[in-house]
């Protein structure tokens, strides 16, 4: 039996596929047909943050549908220093928590920004 595979997409695999006028041939669609795709609350916080209008909102609302959200637990707080690193945001090692504690690799356009973190990250050039 195959291994689904699952991936931890950060905020601009989804702003890609938001913007992008290939949507069929997005990163988000491709690994949609690859395996399971999560987000967190805090990249669906940011994308509904930058929505401008009702259409906007609507287009991300329509991505966070097809995809599975992960709330944030109170656990991941006990983890946040293994991620206080030069350069992270509270938010980036919050995510970083999240993905490490859900065995989760993240696919991000940015790879630098993990660069210093022990997480898998997916070369999304492979891809």
């Amino acid at each position: 039996m195959q291994k689904t595979e699952k991936y931890l997409l950060e905020t601009d695999i989804l702003a890609e596929h938001l913007t992008t006028n290939e949507v069929n041939n997005s990163l988000l669609i491709r690994l949609m047909k690859k395996g399971i795709c999560f987000t967190t609350v805090l990249n669906a916080a940011e994308l509904l943050y930058s929505a401008k209008n009702k259409k906007e909102i609507n287009a991300v609302f329509k991505v966070l549908n097809s995809i599975k959200v992960l709330g944030l637990n109170s656990r991941y707080a006990l983890e946040m220093n293994k991620y206080s690193l030069p350069g992270n945001s509270v938010r980036d090692a919050l995510f970083s928590v999240v993905a490490e504690m859900n065995n989760l690799p993240v696919v991000t356009f940015n790879i630098k920004k993990y660069k210093n973190s022990k997480l898998k990250i997916i070369n999304t050039q492979k891809l």
